[in-house]
């Protein structure tokens, strides 16, 4: 049990017990027909009856337990993983700062600026292998030669096999990585995300 869970419980144990002793004291004035000398005058309004009760209270040195004050004394699930997250927390934390925020906020206007290219510049296409070992080969992707020392720079982890390869693509206009697998005479659409012959 955590030190938390401890002391939650603790809490808990101990209002109990306060308002246990509250109820006791309150039943003990009502059996006795003769009010206790210290105690507050009688009165009509209920508001009233508390407010001597909390100054007659205040007079004995004695603090009194209003529930009406705390909602609730045990932790919502979010409350609980707040309270995790700031103590688990590690290192020191920073505002941003103005240069930062005018960098972020330029680059999403330039991405709300750009213009979609044209449909045909949307498709990857894989034209032919040639295949000899993981360090000799040569492919063509989108009509262009690619070999081992000329990968363009929208592929990334690119694997060539026999009959097919993988890659990973990243769309600049989506800012996107959309991982890929074609064989030759096949094509993928990012738009739609469907394999294509030819």
């Amino acid at each position: 049990m955590t030190v938390s869970r401890i002391a939650l419980v603790c809490g808990c144990f101990m209002l109990f017990a306060l308002s246990a002793n509250a109820q006791q004291a309150d039943e003990s004035t009502s059996i006795n027909d003769t009010p206790p000398a210290s105690a507050p005058p009688a009165t009509d309004n209920a508001a009233d009856q508390a407010a001597a009760l909390e100054e007659n209270g205040e007079k004995a040195g004695k603090i009194r337990f209003n529930p009406d004050e705390y909602q609730s004394l045990v932790f919502t699930h979010w409350e609980h993983v707040a309270i995790q997250d700031v103590r688990n927390s590690r290192g020191q934390t920073r505002t941003v700062t103005d240069a930062e925020l005018m960098r972020d906020l330029k680059k999403r206007e330039d991405e709300l600026q750009k213009v979609k290219p044209p449909p045909e510049e949307r498709e990857i296409r894989l034209s032919g292998i040639v295949y000899n070992d993981q360090s000799d080969w040569t492919i063509w992707l989108n009509e262009q030669r690619v070999t081992p020392s000329a990968i363009p720079e929208e592929v990334m982890d690119l694997k060539v096999y026999k009959g097919y390869i993988e890659f990973r693509w990243f769309d600049d206009y989506t800012n996107k990585i959309f991982p890929i697998r074609l064989r030759p005479h096949q094509r993928f659409n990012i738009d739609t995300r469907i394999f294509l012959p030819g």
